[in-house]
């Protein structure tokens, strides 16, 4: 039996589901797969660089991509799957989860998860949520509503209401339109005095702990999707989801995150490693041993599955909208930093309640200090 080493993170959307499915891997390569998780703080922040050596599989973050490439810790699916192999993915993707994957014409990873900012519910306190923004506005100002502030969530918030204005971040020459980023932060600001003061500690998983125990609150907006919360017996109270919140009520433009599973250049066994990676995003696995073990799949049979969605209280099923227009970030060497450096710009604002033109300034300039370095 082989045995490959591999780093995800440390969830039972991440890591349960990869180790529920090596008897299926053991199955069809006699391969197994031992797995390290690191936190979901490390999968968003840290450089791949600092632990590929140690590592075949590593599941990243799309928005890593360019920087593993340049820091040459990631080789290519190309160069190890058949063409055929990666058009099948690539065609059973769920949206843009596959591609958002590629960068300067190769593909790096392997869509295993995906996931969007859409909107959690209590069933047994609303019969569905709010599709509207101005919906959001009244519920939380009946103390309804809860919403992750975190600087990383902050600014993925932002992000998804840039693209719902039509002006997603870093479309053109410009990092944001002015204008438009004004009015979204005026709104960011207007619902963070109407959501509890808390909230700017916290991040979607937090706030799904909150929704789901004993307390006050509906619904949860502009937050990732984590199906394990929709499914019997994993907390106290089951949460439903619904699409993202958007001012048209058409759900374009939310934030796509997920995972994707790359192969480090450190690895040994490439080829091998090359074929797990594409076992553990296809259909079988993803559809079956993957999704039962609390996974969130990248393909789309899996999500359109009867069995996946009886599971999880049709979770794939009323948010799959969301997730076919939903919004990918730039794949730009150094997007990392920038992001980072916005996202500080922006939970600063959440924070004093206020904008000014200074604030606006100063986040497109995280873009433009990017383009001079």
């Amino acid at each position: 039996m082989e045995i490959l080493r591999g780093m995800t993170w440390d969830h039972p959307r991440g890591l349960d589901s990869l180790t529920n499915s090596n008897s299926l891997l053991l199955e069809e390569r006699g391969v197994s797969v031992d797995w390290d998780a690191r936190s979901l703080l490390a999968f968003g922040d840290q450089p791949i660089v600092e632990f590929y050596r140690d590592y075949d599989l590593m599941v990243i973050d799309h928005p890593h991509v360019p920087d593993a490439v340049h820091s040459e810790t990631v080789i290519p699916f190309d160069d190890l799957l058949t063409a055929e192999q990666l058009a099948e993915l690539a065609k059973t993707s769920t949206g843009q989860s596959h591609q958002s994957y590629i960068y300067q014409g190769k593909q790096w990873a392997l869509a295993v998860d995906t996931a969007a900012q859409v909107t959690a519910y209590r069933p047994d306190k609303a019969s569905s949520a709010p599709q509207l923004w101005s919906e959001v506005i009244a519920e939380a100002r009946l103390g309804n509503v809860l919403w992750a502030q975190k600087p990383v969530d902050a600014f993925s918030t932002f992000a998804t209401l840039m693209a719902q204005k039509g002006y997603g971040i870093a479309g053109s020459s410009e990092f944001i339109k002015r204008d438009a980023a004004t009015e979204v932060l005026e709104f960011m600001v207007e619902l963070s005095t109407l959501v509890p003061e808390f909230c700017l500690e916290k991040n979607p998983i937090d706030i799904s702990e909150l929704l789901a125990g004993d307390n006050d609150f509906t619904f949860g907006v502009c937050m990732y999707g984590y199906s394990n919360y929709s499914r019997a017996g994993f907390r106290r109270n089951l949460l439903l989801y619904n699409d993202v919140p958007s001012f048209d009520g058409k759900a374009t433009g939310s934030q796509l995150g997920g995972a994707g599973i790359a192969i480090s250049k450190a690895s040994k066994n490439p080829q091998i490693a090359s074929e797990i990676a594409y076992l553990l995003s296809s259909p079988r696995i993803q559809a079956s041993t993957y999704v039962e073990a609390g996974g969130q799949p990248g393909n789309l049979v899996a999500w359109q599955s009867p069995h996946a969605n009886v599971i999880t209280h049709d979770f794939f099923k009323n948010t799959l909208r969301t997730l076919e227009a939903a919004w990918v970030r730039p794949r730009l060497y150094g997007w990392p930093e920038i992001q980072y450096a916005a996202s500080q710009i922006i939970y600063r604002v959440l924070v004093k309640k206020s904008v000014d033109t200074s604030d606006i300034a100063q986040i497109a300039s995280t873009y433009e200090k990017y383009l001079k370095e």
